[in-house]
């Protein structure tokens, strides 16, 4: 938005989400079994609390290089509402040239957060 004055770029390197969400599942049950956490007191602040993103927003977008059309193990649990770009380059090629197209494809989205759009225009103030 134009009051916007800053932005978190992620870049990852040897990251694996499955690993992330084992090492999360591992300190919850940890946790549990120390008796410093109830099982019902497991939601998702506890896990999302224990992932290498802590503490940084979910990506409002992905731009996945390549050509490949899937997320390879990226961020699986935190992507769930961020909006994927696909870029045909490879990352070493990929410039501010493909960084203006990523955006300017992002800018046409309709940002709904798992909403169906019907249900974005029936909460929506009259």
């Amino acid at each position: 938005s134009k009051d916007n004055t800053a932005f978190t770029l992620v870049v990852a390197l040897n990251y694996g989400a499955r690993q992330e969400i084992v090492a999360a599942a591992q300190s919850l049950a940890a946790d549990v079994a120390a008796g410093k956490l109830a099982p019902a007191a497991v939601d998702w602040s506890a896990v999302e609390a224990r992932l290498q993103t802590a503490g940084m927003p979910d990506p409002d977008l992905i731009i996945r290089t390549s050509g490949e059309f899937r997320l390879s193990n990226f961020l699986l649990l935190q992507s769930a509402y961020a909006e994927i770009v696909f870029a045909s380059v490879f990352w070493p090629d990929f410039d501010k040239a493909q960084l203006q197209l990523a955006l300017a494809e992002y800018a046409k989205r309709e940002r709904r957060f798992g909403q169906t759009r019907e249900q974005i225009q029936t909460s929506a103030p009259a």
